[in-house]
């Protein structure tokens, strides 16, 4: 969906370039998230997908069309576009706001309607109560959340995010990563994702592109990522936490000894636990193995410290 061949970008009076002879390919329907050290050229390399800045050399290709033989107007209404601080017009409702690209494209207004209702619906807001509301009656999380209803207005294949969430306390910024891997899982939209976040970058990425000096250091799945750091570069920038952090990425299902019976067990940990949360909550508890139960709080299997262990020592694909 998305090709960078040989980019480059150097500001004038730097002395280095800021993207220097990038290369990258993202799968369509991917999440592909760009992260590295500050001034690493992340930001500048997303913003050269839809010429916010132009490159001073190299190709960038959207589909299969040069995104330079494109015109700028046609290019950025056909990519959604979320950044830090939201961006939304101050003196436009929800609505207006929400229906920025619709309108450039000759949508009627009973279209925008419907598609800003259902995408408040989307994100987790009640059309009644915030379709007429203004940015400055909005928290941060629920001005973050339309700034993505906005992105996705108009149904754009590609989706450019520049640390969209990182304006928001944790919580916030919790709920906000959780409700976007619950979008892109009924979306499935290709998105190149800048965070500065290592944690953020293993939670919602397919795949990480790390970036160092304006170029790439390493490219593959998360997991792959920590297990495998590319050099001491990487491994020093995923933190010495890393294999925490790969236990994050692996669901109690998948190493959990099936079991049925009684309801109401307690301790135990939910069977929608991650790896990491049920080695913390058998750690919290005191035992060497704990009860999984379902939603119901029924029980479903059983897991050990030794379970998650010998998941861990597996070699990763």
């Amino acid at each position: 969906m998305i090709r960078l061949e040989s980019v480059s970008k150097h500001y004038e009076g730097a002395e280095r370039p800021a993207v220097n002879e990038f290369s990258l390919e993202v799968a369509e329907g991917e999440v592909v998230v760009l992260i590295g050290p500050s001034g690493c050229g992340k930001s500048t390399t997303l913003r050269m997908i839809n010429r916010l800045i132009e490159p001073d050399s190299g190709s960038l290709f959207l589909g299969d069309d040069d995104v330079r033989t494109l015109r700028v107007e046609e290019l950025r209404r056909g990519i959604g576009y979320a950044i830090q601080g939201v961006g939304l017009f101050p003196h436009w409702s929800v609505r207006q706001n929400i229906g920025t690209v619709p309108r450039l494209l000759g949508w009627d207004k009973p279209r925008i309607e419907d598609r800003s209702r259902e995408l408040l619906e989307l994100v987790g807001l009640d059309p009644e109560r915030y379709l007429e509301a203004y940015p400055d009656e909005l928290s941060g999380g629920e001005a973050q959340r339309v700034g993505v209803a906005r992105a996705l207005a108009a149904d754009p294949p590609v989706l450019l995010m520049d640390e969209p969430f990182g304006a928001v306390d944790p919580l916030t910024r919790d709920r906000l990563q959780r409700e976007f891997l619950d979008i892109q899982r009924r979306l499935r939209k290709t998105v190149v994702f800048v965070t500065h976040d290592i944690d953020e970058a293993v939670r919602l990425g397919d795949r990480i592109a790390i970036m160092r000096d304006g170029g790439l250091v390493q490219y593959d799945i998360p997991e792959r990522v920590l297990a495998y750091p590319a050099d001491e570069f990487v491994a020093e920038f995923v933190g010495a936490e890393r294999a925490l952090k790969r236990l994050s990425l692996a669901g109690l299902r998948s190493v959990m000894r099936p079991q049925s019976g009684d309801c109401g067990i307690d301790p135990s940990v939910g069977v929608n636990a991650n790896l990491r949360e049920a080695l913390s909550r058998i750690l919290e508890v005191g035992e060497g193995a704990l009860d999984v139960v379902a939603e119901d709080g029924c029980l479903v299997g059983r897991v050990s410290i030794e379970d998650i262990l010998a998941h861990f020592q597996r070699p990763v694909a």
